[in-house]
């Protein structure tokens, strides 16, 4: 798998889980952060349009105020905790990042999915946060949609 490799996790939630009915969560992988970054602009910013009934004149504004806060806050943490600020209700992103940092990082989303990759994909010896080689990236890849739908994220 290419290491530039990025992903967005979203989770409906709010207005738009009762609409929904259900749990839903919702991965797009993207080929850097270029195109992660220009996807948050485009297809993910007309998702919160939609839940959010906005109309044309509101998503231009929401989109400006996507366009401020990732030109402030380049880094993916810190743009993640303000853009769910803005959806708060609607929908929450749970991971916008590279998938070596899902694979190889000591926060607590990436720590929680390769404990669950583990449990999942491991002989059962492996300690949950050992870093996932590149190799089986792909592996790790698979294993999101069913942790996300098991966990409380």
């Amino acid at each position: 798998m290419d290491n530039r490799l990025w992903g967005l996790c979203f989770l409906d939630e709010g207005v738009a889980l009762s609409v929904i009915s259900r749990k839903e969560t919702r991965c797009q992988w993207l080929s850097d952060e270029d195109q992660a970054r220009e996807y948050l602009l485009s297809d993910y910013l007309a998702h919160v349009a939609e839940l959010g009934e906005l109309d044309e004149q509101q998503t231009t504004v929401a989109r400006e105020r996507f366009e401020l806060l990732m030109e402030q806050y380049p880094e993916p943490e810190t743009l993640v905790e303000y853009l769910n600020d803005l959806t708060s209700g609607l929908t929450r992103i749970l991971w916008f990042g590279p998938l070596s940092a899902l694979a190889e990082d000591y926060g607590d989303f990436p720590l929680a999915l390769r404990a669950y990759y583990w449990e999942e994909y491991g002989e059962g010896d492996e300690d949950p946060v050992t870093p996932v080689v590149e190799d089986d990236w792909i592996y790790l890849v698979e294993a999101m949609d069913d942790f996300l739908l098991q966990d409380d994220y």
